[in-house]
């Protein structure tokens, strides 16, 4: 039987989003994650908001944008324990997650807000680092190195011009004692 190119199936294969089954699978995304992002979505199959959120859940886990964002999807029904210990109120839930540590939550079924919060968390991680300040601190070392060589540059052209400067001044010099020495032989 061949597969149609939008099936169901195809789509869970390419689909970013972790569905946590157990406590367990739930800590691996954490221990997995390291110090990246981790956006946990809280939702229940009977909960109509967090249905109509699911396609947009999908399309960002699909951005390349946000890439380094591990997402974590957990059914209330299915983990009750989890929900209770991460103190979830109202369906969906998203909470944003960096070293284990829970750092912004919102509730209910706003697209935009949820991308205004994982840009605002993930445009903070990719600004800072050690890259980063290496490659600030390179750029400053070229820069210093290319102000010395435009330094170099403009000192060897103002003694190219006093060079220039002093024979037009010898020259001229030259020729004025020649004229005198004419004048003089012609007396």
């Amino acid at each position: 039987m061949r597969r149609r190119a939008g099936s169901a199936r195809k789509m869970m294969a390419f689909s970013r989003i972790v569905n946590c089954h157990t406590e367990e699978d739930y800590e691996k995304v954490f221990k997995k994650a390291g110090e990246a992002l981790v956006l946990v979505e809280f939702v229940a199959g009977w909960s109509t908001s967090s249905k109509s959120m699911q396609p947009y859940m999908n399309t960002l886990a699909k951005s390349p944008e946000y890439k380094k964002i591990h997402f974590v999807r957990v059914d209330m029904e299915a983990l009750p324990a989890v929900a209770q210990r991460c103190n979830v109120k109202a369906l969906p839930t998203y909470q944003l997650y960096r070293n284990g540590e829970k750092v912004e939550e919102m509730s209910g079924a706003m697209p935009a807000k949820l991308v205004a919060m994982l840009k605002t968390h993930h445009v903070k991680e990719k600004k800072g680092g050690p890259g980063k300040l290496i490659g600030l601190v390179g750029a400053i070392v070229v820069s210093i190195f290319g102000l010395l060589k435009l330094k170099d540059s403009i000192e060897e052209w103002e003694a190219e011009a006093e060079e220039r400067a002093a024979i037009l001044e010898a020259q001229a010099e030259a020729r004025e004692q020649s004229r005198n020495a004419a004048s003089r032989r012609r007396k």
